[in-house]
């Protein structure tokens, strides 16, 4: 009876990791990226943020101003300190005439789906 429960357990535990990993994000493509924009505050930014992202924050309220600087012929992915300060940004930057740009959500989910480093 007690090698059938190590069994059944076993087994369980196979299941429930195999169903984990079949729920974990894949890593997006970086191919034809043209910026990773980090919206969360500079200081945020300073501590930690994806390696190549740039900082153009939403809280100072210069964001559109920044933004607009830029050509928006490419592919953009955004994050931020929250997925809806992240989908401001998106909004705002389609409004400018940006065709493709991707809300990643937050800081935490960049690193999940990115395949980049974290600046230290």
């Amino acid at each position: 009876m007690k090698k059938l429960q190590v069994s059944v357990a076993a087994l369980l535990a196979l299941v429930l990791l195999t169903s984990l990993s079949a729920c974990a994000p894949a890593k997006l493509s970086m191919d034809n990226v043209t910026e990773i924009i980090d919206t969360r505050t500079a200081e945020e930014y300073n501590k930690s943020h994806m390696v190549g992202a740039i900082n153009i924050e939403m809280a100072t309220g210069g964001f559109i101003a920044e933004v607009a600087e830029i050509e928006p012929k490419g592919t953009f992915y955004v994050y931020g300190e929250t997925v809806e300060e992240a989908a401001e940004a998106v909004i705002n930057m389609r409004e400018l005439g940006f065709t493709s740009v991707i809300n990643i959500g937050t800081f935490a989910d960049a690193q999940n789906v990115l395949p980049l480093k974290v600046t230290d």
